[in-house]
């Protein structure tokens, strides 16, 4: 409003001035009036429309919402359930809202699964996003497993209002993981009765050696003692021969039992070198049956790799076995067998287990890893197969070819555990 102008015309009014005066301050007063209304108006209809748009976006965030496939819920800081969608309420097995809106989630938690449940919670309200798995027991007393991706919801001032969760059923995934543990079990079962059946063999061979000589010995003590024409000092060597054999067989006997009685398959960081060792010891007494030397050649340096101990030495016993006996068949002059461990690109570890047999005929090469083929005049053709399944639940890959120089070679490969593949990786770094 113009002061001046206004207050001059007031002024001739005041003073009797002429109506012409008082016509202009009377439509003065009319234009500021109906432009005071057109800015109200203007405020009103933009208040309208901000509105319009507020409600517009929330009804198009509540349509993604209830429209989303798994489950969003919000919960309050003491786990009542303020808000669900449709999926939600699907996987508690809900008819309505009603059922689960305004309960404790716990209600459909596992009750072994309620602390840890809460100890999350107790994380997002803290400020935390937060992902975790628990079993839930619906409200059809259905079991299942769900995974929650929960964070803060924060209002204006910044404090946590609520806890916004996104939560999906992973009943199939954890069955799958199931399955998965236990046909690694199954493998390590099969396969340990499939090399101890097939070494049934040449363990009875090596047990018969001593048995015989303790025999033989024994009776022979006994003959002498029986006839009387023998001093007490004669008898020091033969039984000294029975107590290396008795120790030769007890030796035999023990390295079966460990082979036998070992834990259950479980994947650690484990030490190549060490269960490569391990099985030379154990398949020794049967390569030298079949005169055949075993050398090693292992990389000190190699990292540990993540597997099971049990099933990796039953492979590397299936390949050494299978390299001694193609030899043992082919009547080679030389019989050797050489075990080569090593890097292997950036996160894996490879073993070599080469031969001086007849090598892989390229007409079956391809299928030397298939169940029940085999090439040996005694045999049902599982150990290759077995030892493929294996390798490949390990992660890695196995390989056969014929040497150069004649002789076949079989490798796998075995993924480096977490933390090693970590300081390959900075290692590498440092060196690039």
């Amino acid at each position: 409003m113009n002061t001046g102008s206004d207050m001059l015309l007031l002024a001739l009014v005041a003073l009797g001035g002429s109506l012409a005066a008082a016509l202009m301050l009377m439509g003065v007063l009319l234009l500021r009036l109906r432009e005071a209304e057109r800015k109200v108006s203007e405020k009103e209809t933009t208040h309208e429309s901000v509105l319009d748009r507020l409600q517009e976006n929330e009804y198009r965030l509540r349509t993604i919402i209830e429209s989303e496939p798994e489950c969003v819920k919000l919960q309050a800081e003491d786990g009542t359930v303020l808000e669900i969608n449709p999926a939600g309420l699907r996987l508690v097995d809900a008819n309505q809202p009603a059922d689960i809106v305004g309960r404790k989630i716990y209600s459909v938690v596992a009750p072994e699964c309620v602390e840890a449940y809460r100890e999350n919670m107790r994380r997002v309200f803290a400020g935390e996003a937060v992902v975790y798995e628990f079993k839930a027991i619906t409200l059809k007393n259905r079991i299942a497993w769900m995974e929650t991706h929960a964070a803060p919801l924060r209002d204006a001032r910044g404090n946590i209002y609520a806890l916004l969760g996104i939560t999906r059923d992973i009943t199939e995934h954890k069955q799958a993981e199931e399955q998965g543990r236990r046909h690694q079990t199954e493998l390590a079962r099969v396969a340990r009765l499939s090399t101890m059946g097939e070494m049934a063999t040449g363990i009875a061979h090596e047990l018969n050696q001593p048995l015989s000589a303790i025999a033989n010995f024994s009776r022979g003590c006994i003959r002498r003692l029986r006839s009387g024409g023998m001093s007490p000092n004669e008898l020091i060597e033969p039984l000294e021969e029975v107590c290396a054999q008795a120790e030769r067989a007890s030796d035999i006997l023990r390295h079966v039992r460990d082979f036998v009685r070992k834990s259950e398959s479980q994947l650690k960081p484990m030490d190549v070198n060490q269960i490569v060792r391990a099985v030379v010891k154990f398949t020794e007494h049967e390569a030298r049956q079949h005169r055949t030397m075993v050398r090693l050649e292992l990389d000190p340096h190699l990292p540990k790799v993540l597997a099971d101990a049990i099933m990796i030495e039953q492979v590397v016993c299936n390949l050494v076995r299978n390299a001694v006996e193609a030899m043992a068949e082919a009547n080679s002059p030389r019989r050797e067998v050489v075990i080569h461990t090593r890097h292997f690109a950036a996160q894996a570890v490879e073993v070599e287990i080469a031969d001086t047999g007849p090598g892989i005929d390229a007409a079956v090469i391809d299928q030397v890893f298939d169940q029940f083929f085999t090439t040996k005049r005694e045999g049902v053709g599982m150990g290759l197969a077995i030892s493929q399944s294996i390798i490949e639940a390990h992660g890695g890959r196995v390989r056969a070819e014929s040497g150069r120089d004649g002789g076949a070679i079989l490798r796998f490969t075995l993924q480096l555990s977490e933390q090693q593949a970590h300081k390959r990786e900075r290692a590498d770094s440092l060196h690039s």
